[in-house]
């Protein structure tokens, strides 16, 4: 299995699982939490059929990758994503970010600059800031993250996936969309991810992207899911926009965090249309 080497830690080598599939311009998936690179199977599909070349990873501490003792706070996990693109030597290439994966994608962007990135896709964006201060009314009160750290940090890890599977796809409510086999594949997806990361990741969910956001020089697409519980759009998507006034901006009315699965063929519309159409492409 292709794996490339992004540094030590006190149990060895670590290493970041990836997949590099197709030909044409390259597109790089980032994954959000608790889950890996295999959420990605049906927006891989569509891209493949289109004609682009589509990398996947898994962020350390998921899927297939090194469960990292440290290096779970963007600074670090950026820099995991430009050791995908340097290895891959990688230009003109679009990022797409689901959930806390687009955490990423801001940070590399406001640190690392566009040069070798085309344009930039934010779904169900974490950024730009979800703390609930004086300044952000909307957002997330700090007691949420501490809740749900202390349920990740709890033996019963089944029984923690299960609520956080919940409030991934909106379980409770009835509807077409709603399907035993998402449900199934988000806790088998989970249940590989490292207990360390499980847990470190949350804290860094406050993190302030506003700084990177306004360094952002590529065409940008945001899509969020108007029922979001997890990040709520009111304090993600909405003030993103606001921030990035001059990007691509869709909210799918009924769709909750996991709309890559609910909503696969919208979110695939939205994604190879922006692709396709708008424009910006520079190394």
């Amino acid at each position: 299995m292709p794996h490339i080497a992004i540094g030590h830690d006190i149990s060895g080598v670590i290493e970041l699982y990836y997949e590099d599939r197709g030909t044409g311009q390259p597109v790089v998936l980032v994954h959000g939490y608790p889950l890996d690179s295999r959420s990605w199977d049906q927006q891989v599909s569509a891209l493949l059929t289109a004609g682009y070349r589509v990398i996947t990873y898994d962020r350390r501490g998921f899927g297939r990758s090194s469960p990292a003792a440290d290096g779970y706070d963007y600074d670090t996990l950026a820099a995991d994503l430009r050791s995908v693109l340097a290895e891959l030597e990688l230009a003109d290439a679009v990022l797409v970010g689901h959930g806390a994966g687009t955490g990423e994608i801001a940070r590399y962007l406001g640190t690392h600059g566009s040069a070798h990135v085309a344009k930039a896709v934010f779904l169900a964006s974490l950024p730009p800031f979800l703390l609930r201060t004086d300044g952000t009314p909307h957002g997330v009160e700090l007691t949420f993250f501490d809740e749900l750290i202390a349920k990740a940090r709890s033996q019963d890890r089944h029984a923690y996936f299960a609520e956080l599977c919940g409030l991934f796809l909106n379980t409770d409510e009835a509807g077409d969309r709603q399907c035993d086999s998402a449900v199934e594949t988000f806790l088998d997806i989970a249940a590989a991810t490292s207990p360390r990361a499980c847990v470190a990741v949350i804290p860094t969910w406050i993190t302030d992207f506003r700084a990177d956001i306004a360094s952002i020089d590529v065409p940008a697409l945001i899509v969020h899911g108007v029922r979001d519980r997890l990040l709520p759009v009111d304090a993600t998507g909405r003030p993103l926009h606001a921030l990035l006034p001059q990007a691509t901006y869709i909210e799918v009315a009924d769709a909750p965090h996991g709309f890559l699965w609910t909503h696969a063929q919208e979110i695939n519309h939205a994604v190879l249309d922006f692709l396709a159409h708008a424009s910006g492409s520079h190394t």
